[in-house]
């Protein structure tokens, strides 16, 4: 389903490869006549929007890439104690990201630098606020507030409207492997809700939807053309959220090793994996899921999972050990996409960011490596989420 090009970025002295959806259209030029709103198309070196002007869809210039030359937060703050999260220091000094925006993540980092100023990106559009991110650390935890506002044109694709959030995402600074991983899927009811988050300030959900539409119940939101051209949509809380993440520019991620977060606190890079921990050599990694069925409904069903040697193909939780022995995930264009279980012990969430749903339950065959599950019966409108404490934060 998609083209794959490449765009040419210094990442560490490498050439970093970037993938785009199939939307993408090499014959598109500015004013051109285009077929959807939000479908990218154009080159590389000339990346165009399809957007509505007056009453016809036109080709536009696409938005460039927000610089980083400005992290969002650099100073330490005081964490406010959740009564299910551990304690944290109140009382730590945080510096400037000394790393670099590219290659692996560097032990005991505070990523700041991670995140692109989104200040002058164009926004959803007119009349929609634009995204606010800040960042924030003590020795444990890292701390993300954002209004999960998107910074490229708004595309509806679904009855869903766009509205700020009030979001606020706390995960481990230093993330260990737990014992055994924490599934998204049991008994084969698919888990949603925050899943983690992007560098841009959004939330990550897992690949599927919920019960809605009764026709594809926890179907695959990207194969059944639910999603827009940055692997998105609204929720019904006006909420935006990621099932798929696009490296490319017209979606802020163009350049960025790290795309995002889980709550479990391992990174989420791209595609493109390192090779060594200088990142001088690079690879393209692949998902370890085999498609078995028709993901239009109940995906978990529709695909199965097969181990591999091979150094390019990722875990069961779309994720590797990187070449400095950390570990980290890789969002690409298979499923499951983003995420396919938490490799670590997932932070509690709390306000906006928790979705309070139904938690996993610790199926004997399963163990979790959790010291407690906090249970909620209600119901979302979008499935079950994973809503957990974290082992320790130290």
């Amino acid at each position: 389903m998609f083209k794959t090009f490449k765009i040419i970025a210094v990442v560490v002295a490498s050439v970093l490869a970037i993938v785009v959806p199939s939307q993408q259209v090499s014959a598109a030029s500015v004013g051109g006549s285009c077929s959807r709103a939000g479908i990218l198309g154009g080159s590389a070196s000339n990346p165009l929007i399809c957007t509505k002007v007056g009453k016809k869809l036109k080709w536009q210039k696409a938005p460039a890439l927000p610089t980083q030359t400005s992290p969002v937060v650099t100073t330490a703050t005081t964490v406010a104690t959740a009564t299910t999260v551990a304690t944290v220091a109140t009382t730590t000094t945080v510096a400037t990201a000394t790393s670099s925006t590219s290659g692996i993540v560097t032990k005991n980092e505070c990523p700041t630098a991670r995140f692109p100023n989104l200040s002058g990106s164009v926004g959803a559009g007119s009349g929609y606020a634009k995204p606010t991110i800040s960042v924030s650390c003590t020795d444990s935890v890292v701390t993300v507030s954002s209004n999960n506002m998107i910074g490229y044109p708004f595309v509806a694709v679904t009855p869903n409207a766009l509205r700020p959030q009030n979001f606020v995402w706390r995960i481990a600074r230093n993330p260990a492997v737990a014992a055994s991983p924490t599934l998204i899927v049991r008994n084969g009811m698919p888990t949603m809700g925050t899943l983690g988050f992007t560098t841009t300030g959004l939330a990550i959900y897992g690949p599927t939807e919920g019960p809605i539409p009764a026709e594809t119940p926890y179907g695959d939101p990207n194969s059944n053309g639910l999603l827009d051209t940055c692997g998105g949509h609204t929720g019904p809380s006006a909420e935006y959220h990621n099932h798929v993440l696009y490296q490319v520019a017209a979606c802020n991620l163009n350049s960025l090793a790290v795309l995002g977060y889980a709550i479990d606190g391992f990174p989420i890079y791209g595609p493109t994996a390192c090779l060594n921990v200088a990142c001088t050599s690079t690879g393209t990694v692949r998902s370890g899921y085999t498609k078995i069925g028709n993901p239009a409904t109940n995906v978990w069903s529709a695909y199965a999972y097969t181990a591999s040697s091979d150094a390019l193909v990722l875990d069961a939780c779309n994720g590797r050990t990187q070449p400095d022995g950390s570990y980290g995930y890789h969002a690409v264009t298979a499923f499951p996409y983003i995420l396919g279980c938490l490799k670590g012990s997932a932070t509690v969430q709390s306000g906006a960011a928790a979705a309070p749903m139904p938690a996993m339950t610790n199926d004997s065959d399963q163990p979790l490596s959790l010291k407690t599950i906090v249970a909620n019966s209600r119901i979302s409108n979008e499935g079950l989420s994973v809503y957990c404490v974290v082992n320790s934060l130290n």
